[in-house]
């Protein structure tokens, strides 16, 4: 029997060798599915191997990257430390499974809760009749419930002429024709959630005449025109100016 028949001869008796170590075995991961956690806190993953014989050699994964552990923290059992939660970690899923068999798996997905930075205050001027934006930062886990107040009492979207867009990063308040005597003052964005309660961020608008913009671009065109009409009379007529500097 040549090298290549006794391989092949080989191949099926060592791939029923790997499915009875596999069978029964199972990656288990701690805590299951999803952790919670709020931003600057830190998280601790633990995995386990069970219905296993031997010793298991395991192997963590931040999304799809390795992570390189210890000696003493890959046999059996592993441990994992997820330190200062930050933005970046959100939804990021962690992935424990065996090094023979990455099939054999188990993962979980941490769930960073974080507030709106919404605080302070802001001055904004706008110009009567021209369109103005108010703005404030919305983004947060879990997402937040919105309002707007002007002078304490609520806005009034259809009567005084706002629009309103929000998505998960922002939300904002249009005034659609800002008029002095309806919309200056001080503007309230008001988020609220279950998790973090109340904040706010407080625009102070200020409403001023409309100005009038000064078409710069005509006037430059009618410079030019001019200068190169002088320069013209001038060079037609030098040979006169000439004689009289004589």
């Amino acid at each position: 029997m040549t090298a290549s028949q006794m391989k092949r001869a080989l191949r099926p008796l060592l791939l029923c060798c790997l499915c009875q170590l596999a069978a029964g075995v199972r990656v288990l991961v701690s805590p299951q599915e999803e952790a919670i956690a709020h931003l600057g806190d830190t998280v601790s993953l633990s995995c386990r191997v069970e219905g296993s014989d031997y010793e298991e050699e395991l192997q963590w994964s931040r999304n799809i990257g390795l992570i390189d552990l210890r000696e003493g923290n890959r046999l059996n059992q592993s441990h994992l430390c997820v330190q200062n939660l930050t933005h970046d970690d959100h939804r990021v899923k962690f992935t424990c499974n065996l090094k023979r068999n990455t099939s054999i798996s188990a993962s979980v997905k941490i769930n960073v809760l974080f507030p709106p930075d919404l605080s302070g205050e802001e001055n904004v001027t706008v110009e009567e009749s021209r369109e103005a934006k108010l703005s404030c930062s919305v983004w947060a886990n879990p997402p937040v419930m919105v309002s707007w107040l002007r002078n304490g009492a609520a806005v009034d979207l259809v009567k005084d002429g706002y629009t309103l867009y929000q998505d998960s990063l922002e939300a904002r308040l249009i005034i659609i024709k800002p008029n002095r005597d309806q919309h200056q003052g001080t503007y309230t964005c008001i988020t609220e959630s279950s998790e973090f309660g109340q904040r706010t961020k407080s625009i102070h608008v200020m409403v001023i005449e409309k100005t009038m913009s000064f078409p710069l671009n005509p006037v430059i065109a009618g410079c030019v025109v001019v200068l190169c009409t002088a320069a013209l009379a001038i060079l037609s007529r030098w040979s006169q100016i000439s004689k009289c500097w004589k």
